[in-house]
């Protein structure tokens, strides 16, 4: 039985949707009895792990619990969705006033090295683990102006530079998934907060995970 590992923010665990309804459990579904699906998602949290005068910016996910749980799994595929909450700028719903613990984009180029040292630390506890980087879904009319797609639109080479930099790391992109539908379309796979997935939303990303692993274990064996 092959274990999958899936690390990523509220994408992953499945924000405001039933646990059953989550990507990862979708993509049991797909995957079937000879695969274990974990998720290790956490609410907020991002990639950059950076401070500000010796406070921690945002919520980095390599300070949680999940961090360590998900590299204590030891996995035979790891499954890392992250970016969503990098590309915030730290802006209040609705008064005109920025905090700088939550200026993520500001830090963006500490996307890169922090999402290196995830990476590496995933490859130091899974030596033999196929790592795939997933894309993370579009983000739409959000009702937290903080978040925005024109920010995750400036990480998106980020993505790019990882690839490069990883030989054998694997790519899943689920923003062009989304991307690749009509306006009217996207919208009815979006939770009323214009951020999250709904349960359809959710059952996308899974396909889009589920193919592209597919796809290498068939170029795999060949």
């Amino acid at each position: 039985m092959k274990k999958v590992v899936c690390m990523g923010d509220s994408i992953t665990e499945g924000f405001s949707i039933e646990p059953e309804e989550a990507y990862p459990a979708r993509l049991q579904e797909l995957l079937g009895g000879d695969h274990l699906v974990v998720n290790k998602g956490a609410c907020s949290s991002c990639v950059i792990d950076v401070e500000m005068d010796g406070q921690p910016m945002g919520y980095a996910y390599m300070r949680l619990e999940k961090y360590r749980e998900a590299l204590e799994e030891k996995g035979d595929i790891y499954i890392l969705m992250f970016g969503t909450n990098d590309a915030q700028d730290g802006m209040d719903d609705t008064e005109d006033i920025r905090y700088p613990l939550f200026d993520m984009i500001s830090r963006k180029a500490d996307f890169v090295p922090c999402y290196q040292r995830m990476l590496d630390s995933v490859r130091k506890a899974a030596p033999e683990a196929e790592i795939y980087l997933g894309i993370p879904m579009p983000i739409g009319k959000c009702v937290w102006r903080k978040h925005q797609e024109k920010y995750l639109q400036e990480l998106i080479p980020c993505y790019e530079e990882l690839l490069r930099r990883n030989p054998g790391l694997r790519k899943i992109d689920v923003h062009g998934a989304f991307g690749a539908l009509t306006a009217k379309e996207r919208e009815g796979l979006y939770l009323e907060d214009g951020l999250h997935p709904n349960p359809k939303g959710a059952e996308l990303i899974a396909e889009t995970v589920y193919r592209a692993l597919k796809t290498s274990a068939r170029k795999g064996s060949s």
